[in-house]
């Protein structure tokens, strides 16, 4: 599939050109996330763009910074840097990213951290709608990368994690879940509701520390109907606390 042509041509153009810098440096870059998800679902007017890639990614956001006259954030720890792009784009932000794999050593700890690959990097994200990437590279541009299935669980508005324990290494992730749930209509995929009733019956919100508990729930009251956000956390935890069925 490919993706390309669902993008806004200004952004497209930017995005071409950011695949031709990745070119020069000799690395690989995509788009991912969030941006291909509402591609994909046809919500092309997002001004919020991850980039991920397979090699330097600092090195690329101070490339594309000059490129574009933009301004950039290093965040060399964590191989992060994040863009503010002025024009002919106001407003318009970038993360770019090297592509990274993580592991969790207990419940609801941040996670430790490694550079990886593509493949990694994708298989560490919440649900199979934002484990999508799309390619930069001039002689692949727009061609989806979807190892979890995450187009089809979108068309067929179903909302899948990726394994079992998701919802206990993060718990936020149930948070975020209630989020897209509400703003896509999707329905949660058995075994997803399975794991997250179980997580919250173990008390896994309760692991969140306050900063990233209030951080999710700001999100929430930002969607387009919190109330129904926090209808629907009720109705689990309700749901949750009766235990499961015998």
């Amino acid at each position: 599939m490919n993706v390309g042509k669902r993008i806004p041509q200004e952004i497209r153009a930017l995005l071409e050109a950011m695949g031709r810098l990745a070119q020069s440096q000799r690395v690989r870059a995509y788009a991912v996330g969030g941006c291909v998800r509402d591609w994909l679902f046809g919500k092309p007017q997002a001004m919020d763009l991850d980039v991920t890639v397979e090699g330097d990614g600092v090195k690329l956001a101070n490339a594309i910074a000059q490129a574009f006259g933009g301004t950039v954030e290093p965040h060399p720890p964590f191989g992060t840097a994040t863009i503010v792009v002025a024009r002919p784009w106001p407003r318009l932000r970038i993360d770019v990213a090297t592509c990274r794999k993580e592991t969790y050593v207990k419940p609801a700890a941040y996670p430790k951290v490694a550079a990886g690959t593509l493949q990694d990097d994708l298989a560490r994200r919440d649900f199979t709608i934002n484990a999508m990437a799309m390619t930069l590279a001039p002689h692949t541009f727009g061609r989806l990368v979807d190892p979890f299935k995450g187009a089809r669980d979108l068309r067929e508005k179903r909302l899948r994690i990726l394994h079992a324990g998701s919802f206990v290494d993060d718990p936020s992730r149930i948070l975020r879940g209630i989020r897209f749930a509400q703003r896509f209509s999707l329905r949660w995929e058995r075994g997803t509701q399975r794991a997250m009733r179980e997580a919250i019956a173990a008390g896994a919100l309760g692991w969140l520390n306050a900063g990233r508990l209030r951080k999710e729930r700001e999100m929430m009251a930002q969607e387009p109907n919190p109330r129904a956000c926090a209808r629907a956390l009720e109705a689990l935890s309700r749901h949750a606390a009766k235990g499961p069925r015998t």
